[in-house]
């Protein structure tokens, strides 16, 4: 089943550089939901991540050509969307401080998030973050890059990658705490 997905999907990227039209819909269509989910968790609101997407598809069928292999388009476009976000909350400005010291001195917050807390309170938690923390929390948690890969991604230190991940992670927890008990 995975290969006639994987030769349908090379199909269709083979028509995309014929300059196929509605091959270009349909690879889309394949794909922007799952990008429009990355691009919503890294810019953290709807209107920007639907011009992430555009960008990013546009982006795509500029340079599909330079694209070696057909297998890693999945991957490719994903990188792309990650590195217009990225680009669009350097835009914002938005700051990516080492901040362990202010935590060492205790801001009187845990890390640990309740793993039984609903999703949809998770992703609109997620949403509120400040730009930075957000970045390195989805980059890290849930698109599996390391600290390392985040840092050079974002021109920041791997240790502020990590304690940008560990700020997000107690902001995280203290809004969903305060969104439990608040019901």
């Amino acid at each position: 089943m995975d290969s006639e997905k994987f030769n349908i999907n090379n199909r269709i990227i083979a028509e995309c550089l014929d300059g196929d039209i509605k091959a270009q819909f349909m690879l889309y269509k394949n794909y922007s939901s799952a990008m429009f989910n990355i691009a919503v968790r890294i810019t953290g609101n709807k209107m920007d991540a639907e011009d992430v997407l555009q960008d990013s598809f546009v982006t795509v069928f500029d340079r599909l050509r330079e694209l070696d292999n057909l297998s890693s388009f999945g991957s490719w476009l994903k990188r792309i969307v990650i590195n217009n976000s990225i680009s669009l909350i350097r835009k914002r400005k938005a700051v990516f401080e080492d901040i362990d010291e202010s935590l060492a001195a205790g801001e009187g917050l845990t890390a640990e998030v309740d793993e039984n807390v609903d999703p949809a309170m998770v992703h609109n938690a997620i949403k509120e973050l400040p730009d930075g923390s957000r970045t390195v929390l989805v980059l890290y948690a849930l698109e599996g890059y390391r600290h390392r890969e985040i840092s050079e991604m974002l021109g920041i230190s791997e240790s502020t990658s990590k304690s940008q991940y560990r700020r997000a992670l107690c902001i995280l927890n203290k809004k969903l705490k305060s969104m439990i008990y608040a019901e």
